[in-house]
């Protein structure tokens, strides 16, 4: 539910910060120059501002940026790629927990393996089925699965191993005369 209200609002970090900033113009600035949006102007931005207190560390504050249309949301997230190698990003603003459930799966998986989508965290697993996780024990409960199929992969030496015992009986094959 809290999802809905975050829709359309997009954060962009990496942005160097200036004191007395018009973060709407900056923001403005890099959607025109970098995604060749024809017609975009501070007008098409609903709400803008930098996240956090100002401090003066030499990391700057993501800004948060709110569109007026989902449409022009969507392009500028869908072409986010265009801006590989400029050292600025753009992420969904996500809630507490879809954030904390989205760093997990990072941390676990792997960056190229997790990714987020209209608010919804995805995961690639290793055997090449997407998952859409929302809590911590859906993440959770893809671990077991995942790490039950790692350890065949893993073994290149021919040396004799344990079997590896599965967490649930297999189905028996019906012999066949």
């Amino acid at each position: 539910m809290e999802m809905r209200g975050r829709r359309g609002i997009l954060l962009l970090h990496g942005v160097s910060e200036v004191k007395d900033e018009d973060t709407a113009k900056v923001t403005a600035g890099i959607v025109k120059d970098r995604f060749k949006i024809q017609g975009f102007t501070v007008n098409d931005i609903k709400r803008c501002h930098r996240m956090g207190r100002s401090a003066s560390t030499s990391k700057p504050r993501p800004i948060l940026f709110k569109l007026r249309d989902v449409a022009v949301r969507d392009n500028i997230w869908f072409d986010k790629t265009k801006l590989k190698g400029t050292g600025i990003t753009i992420s969904e603003f996500l809630t507490k927990s879809r954030h904390d459930v989205f760093m997990a799966a990072r941390k676990r998986f792997g960056v190229t393996k997790c990714w987020t989508r209209d608010g919804c965290v995805y995961v690639l697993a290793p055997d090449g089925t997407r998952h859409r996780v929302t809590t911590s024990a859906e993440l959770s409960s893809l671990l077991p699965r995942d790490a039950a199929e790692s350890p065949k992969q893993a073994s290149t030496d021919d040396t004799p191993q344990k079997p590896i015992i599965a967490g649930r009986p297999k189905r028996a094959a019906a012999n066949k005369k």
